[in-house]
């Protein structure tokens, strides 16, 4: 199992404010697996910063 930086741990709401899109926007990249989500249970799900900016990364290369 990976360790990962605790303050890289982030919420939905603070996923959304990140990559600029509503949380059903935010809630359809999770669930097509564009952006991953850790945890066991929906209450205790939280995001990664940096799986955040890779995703808007990304999304800016491809509109070049």
């Amino acid at each position: 199992m990976a360790l990962m930086d605790l303050d890289d741990r982030i919420s939905w709401e603070q996923a959304v404010r990140i990559l600029g899109v509503s949380k059903s926007s935010f809630f359809r990249l999770v669930k097509s697996g564009r952006i991953p989500g850790y945890g066991n249970e929906a209450r205790c799900r939280f995001y990664l910063r940096s799986d955040c900016r890779a995703w808007l990364e990304n999304s800016r290369a491809k509109k070049r």
